[in-house]
């Protein structure tokens, strides 16, 4: 994720803003079973060639690379579909992963940046119909909004998320600065993605803290989280997020879609590696995160 990345961020403050007041309200709405949270970590997308060796066994060809992934990580944020759906490559992907495993698709651009939601409702149909051959493989699907896209067109939001079908859960990801004056979205839309179901996408990203809304819209969230090649303050932020998320699933909160971002993707393990480890530690969660193969000595094979 290339949006609000920073060269350096040795003076960045990256503390958390405080939880939405509006939170707690929404948390007394929820019935709260306590049924046991489902918390998925995953990756922009399985072909980064920086698995092989780590997380893929060597030598694994590009063909397999999805078999493989969907055995380390439960979700993928998946870009692809942002360029378009063949509905024949979403079927062949639905077949290669296991049960549980959750696609996420992104909306096509032809919806979000050419026609910014405006006279889009035969492609909105046919990005429906396609990704609904994944299943119950079908995670969320998410709309990026581009930069230009800015408060003065709400109502063009507001309609397109209402005619928006409830079977298929939708994130949206707001990115024009004026979405986030004051450190706020409007209430206007907020109550709107709550009567709908739909999440506020949450990104954590060094060059743009304004974004960090604090704003649960659902039992679910979907958080994008931007590392920076593994700095000290990578693992930070995780523990503070594994905080943060902790008391939103005592709130109510059931499924937390969590994908990860790094300059280098391989290092995306690492974050996993980390978020488990704390939700272990903080909540009792058994999260699954990427096992790194073992590598065996020449030495210890005589």
């Amino acid at each position: 994720m290339d949006f609000g990345r920073l060269a350096n961020v040795d003076n960045v403050d990256f503390l958390l803003p405080a939880d939405h007041m509006a939170n707690e309200g929404l948390f007394a709405r929820l019935s709260a079973g306590r049924a046991r949270p489902q918390i998925l970590l995953g990756s922009p997308q399985w072909g980064h060639p920086g698995y092989v060796g780590k997380i893929y066994p060597e030598r694994t060809p590009q063909g397999d690379y999805l078999h493989h992934y969907a055995r380390q990580f439960p979700t993928v944020e998946l870009n692809a579909t942002y360029y378009g759906v063949r509905p024949d490559l979403i079927e062949r992907w639905r077949d290669a992963v296991p049960d549980g495993f959750r696609f996420c698709p992104k909306l096509e651009r032809t919806i979000s940046h050419d026609r910014q939601l405006v006279g889009a409702e035969a492609e909105t149909e046919a990005f429906i119909d396609g990704i609904e051959r994944f299943g119950d493989r079908l995670g969320p699907a998410w709309l990026l909004l581009p930069e230009s896209f800015g408060p003065e067109r709400a109502q063009v939001l507001a309609g397109f998320v209402r005619r928006w079908p409830r079977r298929i859960q939708l994130a949206v990801e707001l990115r024009h600065p004026a979405w986030f004056t004051g450190g706020r979205i409007p209430d206007a839309i907020l109550r709107l993605f709550e009567e709908t179901e739909t999440m506020a996408v949450l990104t954590d990203v060094a060059g743009r803290r304004d974004v960090l809304h604090q704003r649960v819209t659902s039992r679910n969230v979907f958080l994008r989280f931007a590392g920076n090649g593994l700095h000290p303050t990578d693992f930070e932020r995780v523990d503070a997020w594994v905080a943060r998320l902790a008391s939103w699933i005592e709130g109510g909160v059931r499924s937390l879609y969590i994908f990860l971002h790094q300059p280098q993707e391989e290092l995306n393990v690492e974050l996993a590696e980390r978020f488990a480890g704390e939700f272990q530690r903080r909540c009792g969660i058994e999260v699954q995160a990427p096992r790194r193969l073992e590598r065996v000595e020449q030495g210890q094979l005589f």
